[in-house]
């Protein structure tokens, strides 16, 4: 099986250390020149609970991906059975997106790893809703360098269709890849299930990320002050109201969750934390933003949501 995938932070670089073993093939395509070099140098390290030795199986391939290279077809595209596009949403661009139909077949799959909703839209256009699956994981990662990811913490990835009307085939021809996730250590079960764990995952996100980002906060400490758990039930309360106004049915349990998210991952930085810090633009656009523009569409008003989006495009600013 040739598995491709497409951006090195810290999920593209745990996935491909751990899948390179047991993969005959695989490609790594990277945003930067620099990068690809110092992996095809290095290998990749797992630093951490599951720390390893630098990877460097014969059978991985690293590329740089840049707007220069986007019409140049891999050789071996033909062989592609899948491809992980693990970048953030901000990164799909109508040039990555052209990259990525010239590396597929129509034997090729397009696993998406996205946080937030709006990549689906986007990619359904382009490729057809028949050759995309959606993943939802809660593997703990951080990068910690071009070549090394921290591994902070197991959980557990699903995959699946997002528009189980529109395929032509069932999940169940996806139980190779699953299978291999598991042999590479990971916990990954086929969903039929995707648009409620997509939801319950942008809603978690919606409530932990950007809070922590205005507040330059850890996710445990959002957990110490009434104020702080304030804001988060009422992000969370407009989020599943927007839901139930669209027809999505939550988890009854989902609030539960969010405390149990911040305390597993109490030390951890969010991703949009870290974005702020490193003066790049968050995926704010991709949660709250999409929230906010949803229920413009349907005349639902989500006053808190609006207000962090706002202010989090300020701190971008």
């Amino acid at each position: 099986m040739h598995i491709m995938i497409i951006g090195a932070g810290s999920l593209g670089l745990l996935f491909a250390a751990k899948l390179a073993p047991i993969c005959s093939r695989l490609t790594v395509v990277t945003r930067s020149e620099g990068q690809a070099a110092e992996l095809a140098a290095c290998g990749i390290q797992i630093v951490g609970m599951d720390s390893q030795e630098p990877t460097l199986e014969k059978s991985i391939r690293f590329r740089c991906y840049s707007e220069a290279t986007s019409e140049d077809v891999d050789p071996l595209a033909q062989q592609v059975d899948y491809i992980l596009l693990m970048v953030k949403q901000p990164a799909i661009s109508h040039e990555l997106i052209n990259y990525i139909q010239s590396q597929m077949t129509s034997n090729t799959f397009l696993i998406c790893f996205q946080n937030g909703v709006g990549h689906e839209v986007k990619l359904s256009q382009a490729i057809g809703w028949s050759k995309l699956l959606f993943a939802v994981t809660t593997e703990g990662a951080k990068r910690v360098g071009p070549a090394s990811v921290k591994h902070t913490g197991h959980g557990i990835t699903y995959l699946g269709a997002l528009q189980t009307d529109r395929i032509e085939t069932s999940n169940d021809q996806h139980i190779f890849i699953v299978q291999m996730l598991e042999l590479a250590g990971f916990c990954a079960e086929l969903s039929k299930n995707m648009e409620v764990r997509i939801w319950s995952k942008l809603v978690i996100n919606a409530v932990i990320n950007p809070l922590t980002a205005i507040l330059g906060i850890p996710n445990g400490e959002l957990l110490h002050s009434t104020w702080r758990l304030s804001l988060m039930k009422d992000l969370y309360q407009e989020a599943i109201g927007l839901a139930a106004a669209k027809g999505v049915k939550l988890p009854a349990e989902l609030w539960d969750t969010i405390p149990a998210v911040c305390e597993a991952t109490q030390a951890n930085h969010s991703s949009m934390l870290q974005d702020i810090e490193a003066s790049r633009l968050t995926e704010v656009d991709y949660l709250n933003g999409s929230l906010v523009e949803m229920g413009n569409e349907i005349g639902l008003e989500l006053p808190i949501h609006s207000l962090v989006y706002r202010l989090i495009k300020a701190i971008e600013n």
